[in-house]
């Protein structure tokens, strides 16, 4: 998992760069050359897009997305272990059936179709929903064996 959070934070890190220098790029054509760039918005939109979707599961592998937890900090650690478990359980679901499966019909729905600025076949965009689902279930399947085997621990310490 470290060298995977590596390789996200790079990528992440890049985009970020994208982002900035490609602002920085639509304020110079606007401002200094008066000559607007029609390329700029689309590149930083779709390096957005691809920051949020490598983002999230990033975020959420390092357990630092946001969580709602008042109701399970009243649960005992059996019930909290329970409580998540079942949600990595719901995650892997929802990862594999609608982030991955839905957007590789996305995408392929997408197909012919070219983004009006830059010319790359939206593919290439639409294709980052299921890069997000897939990093998503490798994520949450490491937390759920993680999970299970505190569960089991938890279990035999008890008898």
């Amino acid at each position: 998992m470290k060298i995977l959070n590596k390789i996200l934070e790079y990528v992440l890190a890049i985009l970020v760069v994208v982002m900035v220098a490609g602002c920085i790029w639509q304020i110079v054509t606007r401002f200094i050359l008066q000559n607007p760039s029609d390329w700029t918005e689309e590149l930083v939109r779709y390096a957005l897009i691809w920051m949020t979707m490598v983002g999230v599961p990033y975020a959420y592998g390092k357990q630092q997305h946001i969580a709602v937890t008042f109701i399970t900090d009243t649960f005992t650690k059996k019930g909290t272990l329970k409580d998540k478990i079942f949600i990595e359980i719901l995650v892997l679901f929802l990862s594999v059936f609608v982030m991955t499966a839905g957007g590789i019909m996305v995408s392929m729905n997408a197909a012919g179709q070219v983004s009006p600025a830059l010319g790359i076949p939206m593919q290439f965009y639409y294709i980052g929903v299921p890069v997000c689902g897939v990093l998503m279930v490798v994520y949450a399947a490491e937390r759920l064996i993680r999970f299970i085997k505190e569960f089991k621990e938890l279990k035999k310490e008890e008898k």
